[in-house]
C-alpha cells in the first residue's frame, strides 16, 4: 500500500511527479500480489457463456465497455474473461473500469445477476471500480465456492456485508474496500460482526478500507482466527479498542498491518491493540487519536522495518524497548507529543538500518549528537517543530545518503560552514528556517549537492546575496528574513531563467523581509512560478510588465517596498490571469484602480492600501472579480461614491476603504454581502488562498504575507493567516453621508465594524444588536442622533465600542457586555445630551451626584500643530506643521530584568491618524485657504521601511510621515520638507548645522540635532526662496566642532533634492 507520508497541505495537485522526486516517502510493502492469470483456451462452455450474457444483461454499460460480449462468439476471448486452457471453464472474470470511481466516476453499474453461480470453476472475481449505487453485496456470491480472489473494492456497495462470504473457504485475497467514506459512514458497506471471517482459513490478504466496523467490538478476536493472514488493512473503519485482545496471537504469518484513522481514542489508550506480532515488517497505526505513552510492548515488533504511529497524541519518551527493533528502517512518530532528549532516542535506534526518521511536530529537546554520523543509511531526517537546541554537528556530513534534512522551527544556533556539507552529494531538501543559524560559506560556493527545495527563513545568509543558492534544480526557495542587505545580482534572474539547464519548474520564491534594493528586472521569465514573495524590502522603480506575464503566477506579494508609478494594462499579460492573491500595499503606486485586474477573474485577495491610487472604485469590480473575498483600499486618494455593484459581491468577507476621499450616501444594500452572514471555515476559497502552498512543497510555506496590519478595536493589530477568519467592514475617515441601513443587522459574522469620521446622520438602527460576533464597533465622529439602541447590550462579543462625538441623546444602556468595556467614559465623549453612567449628566428622575467635569480631550493624541500667520487680519500666508504621533511605553517594564520595553499608541493617536490623515487634512485646508508656503517637519529614516521606529506599537510611523510628505509634494503648494535626525533637549544656535538627503547622514556620526535648532530652521525656511519645493535632512555637529550656523541662505543653497 502506497501511503503519502508528508505534511502535504495543498489546494490542488500540479507537480504530479513531486513525490517520486522526494526521498521523504517511507518504504512500504507491496499492497497485494497480482492473481495468476489464466490464458484463454478452447471455445467456452455454452452454459457459462449464457450465464455471462445474463450477467451482462442486468448491468448498465453506457460506455459499451463490454461490447465484445456478443452472441455465439467465443466467450473466452471476451474482454475481462479468462478460461482454463485445459477445461475451457471460466476461471477469471474482471469487470472493472480500471480506475478509481471516487476520482473519475464510473460507467458500469446496475445489478449483479445470480447467473454467476453457473460459473462453478470461477477462481477470480473482480468487480472493482464500478458503481452499484449503494446496493448490498449479493448474498449468493458466497456460493462461488471455488473463488480464491474476490475484489469488490470502490464499487459503491452499501448495506450489510453478507456473512455468507464466510463460505468462500478457498479465498486467498478479499478486498471489500469501500468508496471514500463520509464521517458518518453513510452509503458504505458495514458489518456488526466479523465472526464470518473465521471460516476463511486460507485467507492471506484482507482489505476493508472505509468499511463501517464501529459495531464490531470483537474485531481483534475475529482477525486472530486467520492463521494464514499476511496483510491486514482496516483503514478508517471506526474500529474501537474497548475489548481486550486475545491472550495468544495466531497471526504468525502476518507481515503487514494498517489500522490507520480508527477510533482508538478511548481511555484504554494503546491497550487492547495488537503489539505482540514478532513477524510483522510493516506496522501502521496513524491518526487513531491514541493518548498516553507508547507502550513498551511495541518493542515486541522485533521484525518491523517500518513503524508508523504518527498523528496521535502519544506523550512521554520513546520506550527503551525500541532497542529490540534492530531491523527498523523507517520510524514515523511525527505529530505527537513525544518528549525526551533526542540523543537518548537516537541511542536506542539501529544505526546501521535506519533510513527514514520522521519526528517532526513533537517536544523533543537536547542537541543533535555528534554520533549522528553513525547512521550511515539515513536518507530522511525530519526533526522540525521540536524544542531542540545547540549546534548542528559537523558529523552530519557523514550521512552520505541523506536526501531530506528538515530541522526548521527549533532553537538551534551556531554556524554552518562548507565542511558540514562535504559528503552530502545526495541532498535534495534542506529546511533550516526558524532557527538562529548562520551560514558562513563562500558566496560563490560550488555546493556538492543540487537542491530541489530549501528554506532558510530567519537564518543569517547576508549581508550579501548568497549566489551559491542559485541552483538550477530549485523548485522551492524560501530565504525570507535572512539579513540580506544587497541588490539581487542580475545573473540571478538570468541563470535561473535564460539558460536551458536551469529550473523552469520553480514554483515558489520567497525573498521577503530582507533589505534587498534596486529595481526589479524588466524581463523576469519564470514559466512555472506560482508564488512570488518580495514584501518588506526596499525595491524601487516601477513594477515590470513581465511580472504580470507569468502565466502560472497565483500569489504575488510585493508590498512594503518603495515601488512607484502606475500599473498599466500590461498588454503582454495573458488574457485570463491565474492570480488569486495580489498584495501591493505600502508603496508609492499611483494612478487609477488598475484596469488590468479585469483579467483576474480568479482573484480572491486584493490589497492596494497605503498607496496614492486615485479616481473612483470601478463599477466592473463585481462582474470582473466575482470571487473576491478580501478588498483593502485604505489610505489612498480614491474619490466618488461606493458603487452599488460593490455591495452585491457575495463573496466579500473583508472590506476596507477607510482613509480615502469617498463621498455620497452610505450604501443601503450592505445586507447583500452575504459572505459576512456566515462564519468563515477552512473549506472556503479565501482560506485556501491565504494558506496557499506551492504544489509539491510539503512544508508549511504560506503564500500569504507573514503578517497583515489590520485596524480594529481602535488600534492597528498584526494578523498572520488568521486574517482568513476576520470578517470586517471599515469605511472610516471618508465623507459618507446618509443613514446606517437597517440591513446591516444581516451581517451576523462581522467581527469589526468601523464607520467613524464620516458625516452619517439619523439613528443607530436596532438591528445592530444582531451582530453578536462583533468585537470592535466604532461610530465616532459622525452626526448621529437619537437614543442608543438597547439592543447594543446584546453584543456579547464586544470588546471595544466608540460612540463619541455625535449628537446622541437619552439614557446609556448598561446591561450585559456594555458594563465590562474598558475606558467607559471615553466611549460617549461629546454627546452632551446623553445621561446616566458613566457620563456626568444624570437622567431625569434620578438622583444627581456632582461629578468633576470631564476632560473633553481625554484619549486624544498628544500632538502639536504650530500655525504661523504672517500678514494682517485673519489671513494665513504660511503654515508650519510639527505634528507627530507619540508612542507610550506599556506598563510593567523593569529594566533591571533585561529585555526590551513594548510600546503602544492611544486610541485616536495612531500614526496613520496623526501623521497621515491629520497632516493631509491640514494640507487640504490650507491649500483651500490659499496658503503660499507650507513647511512640514518629518523625520530621517523614512527610506528604510524596516527602521526600528516603524516597529514601535506596530505603528509604521516613518512610513506614514513619508506618505504625508509625498502628498504635500504632489499638492502643488510651495513646500519645504525638513527631516531632522534624533531630537535633543539642548540649547540651539551653538552648533554647525548640516543638510543631506536620502538618509545619508544616518550612515555618519552626525545624525542628531537640538529641538531649538529645528525650530529656528523652520522660521528661516519661510524667508528664503531657495528652499521652496525642496526637501532635506537636517543634523548638527557636536558643540565646539565647526562654526555655529548663522548664514541660513548659504545653508539652504546646499539643498538640491525636491523630495
Amino acid at each position: 500500500m502506497a501511503r503519502a507520508r508528508q505534511l502535504i497541505q495543498v489546494t490542488a495537485i500540479l507537480l504530479a511527479t513531486w513525490f517520486f522526486l522526494s526521498s521523504s516517502a517511507p518504504a512500504v510493502l507491496a499492497r497485494r500480489p497480482p492473481p495468476q492469470a489464466a490464458a484463454p483456451g478452447t471455445l467456452c462452455i455454452p452454459r457459462e457463456r449464457d450465464a455471462l450474457l445474463a450477467f451482462k444483461a442486468r448491468l448498465t454499460d453506457p460506455s459499451n465497455l463490454l461490447s465484445s460480449w456478443r452472441g455465439e462468439d467465443d466467450c473466452c476471448r471476451w474482454s475481462g474473461v479468462e478460461c482454463s486452457n485445459q477445461t475451457g471453464h471460466v476461471v477469471k472474470l474482471q469487470i472493472s473500469n480500471g480506475y478509481d470511481t471516487y476520482m473519475f466516476g464510473s460507467d458500469i453499474g446496475g445489478e449483479i445477476s445470480s447467473s454467476l453461480l453457473t460459473l462453478r470453476h470461477l477462481k477470480q472475481l473482480d468487480l472493482s471500480s464500478c458503481n452499484f449505487g449503494g446496493r448490498p453485496i449479493p448474498e449468493f456470491i458466497g456460493g462461488l465456492r471455488s473463488l480464491t480472489h474476490l475484489d469488490l473494492s470502490n464499487s459503491y456497495f452499501g448495506g450489510r456485508i453478507p456473512p455468507h462470504l464466510g463460505n468462500l473457504s478457498n479465498l486467498i485475497s478479499l478486498d471489500l474496500t469501500s468508496t471514500y467514506k463520509q464521517t458518518d459512514f453513510q452509503g458504505v458497506a458495514s458489518s456488526l460482526d466479523l465472526a464470518w471471517l473465521s471460516n476463511l482459513q486460507k485467507l492471506q490478504y484482507l482489505y476493508m478500507w472505509h468499511v463501517d466496523l464501529h459495531g464490531a467490538v470483537d474485531w481483534t478476536h475475529a482477525v486472530n482466527m486467520l492463521p494464514s493472514l499476511v496483510t491486514l488493512e482496516l483503514h478508517s473503519c471506526g474500529l474501537q479498542n474497548t475489548m481486550a485482545p486475545p491472550l495468544h496471537s495466531n497471526l504468525t504469518s502476518l507481515e503487514s498491518i494498517s489500522l490507520d484513522s480508527n477510533s482508538f481514542d478511548s481511555s484504554f489508550g494503546a491497550k487492547n491493540l495488537f503489539w505482540d506480532l514478532p513477524n510483522v515488517r510493516y506496522f501502521s497505526m496513524s491518526s487513531c487519536g491514541i493518548t498516553g505513552p507508547i507502550p513498551a510492548a511495541a518493542g515486541n515488533l522485533t521484525s518491523v522495518q517500518s513503524l508508523s504511529l504518527d498523528h496521535n497524541t502519544f506523550n512521554g519518551a520513546v520506550p527503551s524497548t525500541f532497542k529490540k527493533l534492530n531491523k527498523l528502517q523507517v520510524l514515523e512518530l511525527w505529530d505527537n507529543s513525544i518528549s525526551g532528549n533526542v540523543e537518548d532516542l537516537l541511542h536506542i535506534l539501529p544505526a546501521d538500518e535506519l533510513q527514514g526518521l520522521y519526528l517532526q511536530n513533537n517536544n523533543l529537546t537536547g542537541s543533535i549528537p555528534a554520533q549522528i554520523n553513525q547512521f550511515s543509511s539515513l536518507s530522511t531526517v525530519l526533526l522540525s517543530n521540536n524544542k531542540m537546541s545547540g549546534e548542528i554537528p559537523v558529523g552530519m556530513r557523514e550521512l552520505k545518503k541523506l536526501k531530506d534534512l528538515s530541522l526548521d522551527s527549533n532553537n538551534l544556533n551556531g554556524t554552518l560552514t562548507q565542511d558540514h556539507f562535504t559528503n552530502l552529494t545526495s541532498l535534495k531538501f534542506l529546511w533550516l528556517s526558524g532557527n538562529s543559524i548562520t551560514m558562513l560559506v563562500n558566496n560563490t560556493w560550488n555546493t556538492p549537492f543540487q537542491l530541489t527545495a530549501a528554506g532558510f527563513r530567519s537564518c543569517i545568509l547576508g549581508p550579501h546575496f548568497p549566489a551559491w543558492i542559485m541552483q538550477p534544480t530549485l523548485l522551492v526557495l524560501g530565504i525570507s528574513n535572512t539579513s540580506i542587505h544587497d541588490s539581487i545580482p542580475g545573473q540571478f534572474w538570468i541563470s535561473m531563467y535564460r539558460v536551458q539547464i536551469i529550473p523552469k519548474n520553480l514554483a515558489y520564491l520567497d525573498l521577503s523581509g530582507n533589505k534587498l534594493s534596486g529595481v526589479l528586472p524588466s524581463d523576469i521569465e519564470a514559466p512555472a512560478l506560482e508564488v512570488l514573495n518580495l514584501f518588506k524590502n526596499s525595491f524601487s522603480g516601477t513594477i515590470p510588465c513581465s511580472l504580470f506575464e507569468l502565466q502560472q503566477l497565483e500569489l504575488l506579494d510585493i508590498s512594503e517596498n518603495q515601488l512607484n508609478g502606475t500599473l498599466p494594462n500590461f498588454p503582454g499579460a495573458p488574457r485570463s490571469s491565474n492570480l488569486t492573491m495580489l498584495n501591493l500595499n505600502t508603496n508609492n503606486l499611483s494612478g487609477e484602480f488598475p484596469s488590468y485586474l479585469q483579467r483576474c477573474k480568479e482573484l480572491k485577495f486584493l490589497d492596494l492600501a497605503y498607496n496614492n491610487f486615485s479616481g473612483s472604485i470601478p463599477t466592473w469590480i463585481r462582474s470582473k472579480l466575482p470571487y473576491l473575498a478580501f478588498l483593502r483600499l485604505r489610505s489612498n486618494m480614491f474619490s466618488g461614491g461606493i458603487p452599488v455593484e460593490l455591495t452585491r459581491m457575495k463573496g466579500i468577507k473583508y472590506l476596507d476603504i477607510a482613509s480615502n476621499n469617498i463621498s455620497g450616501n452610505m450604501p443601503l444594500l450592505l445586507g447583500n454581502l452575504i459572505a459576512m452572514a456566515h462564519t468563515p471555515d477552512e473549506q472556503g476559497g479565501f482560506f485556501k488562498t491565504v494558506t496557499f502552498q506551492p504544489r509539491g512543497d510539503y512544508k508549511w510555506t504560506s503564500g500569504f504575507t507573514d503578517s497583515l496590519l489590520v485596524v480594529t478595536k481602535g488600534q492597528q493589530l498584526e494578523y498572520t493567516t488568521g486574517i482568513a477568519y476576520m470578517v470586517n467592514i471599515d469605511l472610516s475617515c471618508n465623507s459618507l453621508t446618509g443613514q446606517i441601513p437597517q440591513e446591516i443587522g444581516k451581517l451576523v459574522a462581522l467581527k469589526s465594524l468601523n464607520l467613524s469620521w464620516n458625516h452619517l446622520s439619523g439613528i443607530i438602527p436596532q438591528t445592530i444588536g444582531e451582530l453578536r460576533a462583533v468585537e470592535s464597533f466604532d461610530l465616532s465622529h459622525n452626526e448621529l442622533s437619537g437614543e442608543i439602541p438597547t439592543s447594543l447590550a446584546d453584543l456579547t462579543s464586544l470588546a471595544r465600542l466608540n460612540l463619541s462625538y455625535n449628537n446622541l441623546t437619552g439614557a446609556i444602556p448598561s446591561r450585559n457586555q456594555l458594563r465590562a468595556l474598558d475606558d467607559q467614559a471615553s466611549i460617549y465623549i461629546d454627546n452632551p445630551n446623553l445621561c446616566g453612567s458613566p457620563v456626568s449628566r444624570n437622567c431625569p428622575g434620578t438622583e444627581t451626584t456632582p461629578r468633576a467635569p470631564e476632560d473633553q480631550h481625554e484619549g486624544m493624541s498628544d500632538v502639536l500643530s504650530l500655525y504661523l500667520g504672517i500678514g494682517t487680519g485673519f489671513g494665513v500666508d504660511a503654515l508650519v506643521i510639527l505634528t507627530s504621533a507619540s508612542p507610550k511605553m506599556k506598563p510593567g517594564f523593569d529594566p533591571t530584568k533585561g529585555g526590551r520595553p513594548e510600546f503602544y499608541y492611544e486610541d485616536g493617536a495612531y500614526p496613520e491618524q496623526v501623521d497621515w490623515i491629520g497632516q493631509r487634512n491640514q494640507i487640504d485646508a490650507t491649500k483651500a485657504a490659499g496658503v503660499k508656503h507650507i513647511v512640514l517637519v518629518g523625520s530621517m529614516g523614512g527610506t528604510n521601511p524596516n527602521h526600528p521606529l516603524n516597529s514601535l506599537g506596530n505603528g509604521n510611523i516613518l512610513i506614514w510621515k513619508r506618505k504625508s510628505e509625498q502628498y504635500l509634494a504632489d499638492s502643488g503648494v510651495p513646500y519645504t520638507i525638513i527631516r531632522p535626525g534624533g531630537l535633543q533637549d539642548k540649547d540651539g544656535g551653538v552648533s554647525e548645522l548640516i543638510v543631506g538627503k536620502d538618509d545619508e547622514l544616518l550612515q555618519t556620526d552626525t545624525k542628531a540635532i537640538p529641538r531649538a535648532d529645528v525650530a529656528e530652521v523652520c522660521v528661516q525656511a519661510l524667508q528664503y526662496e531657495e528652499v521652496k519645493f525642496k526637501a532635506f535632512d537636517l543634523a548638527s555637529k557636536p558643540e565646539g566642532v565647526g562654526t555655529p550656523t548663522k548664514d541660513f541662505k548659504a545653508l539652504f543653497s546646499q539643498v538640491t533634492a525636491r523630495f
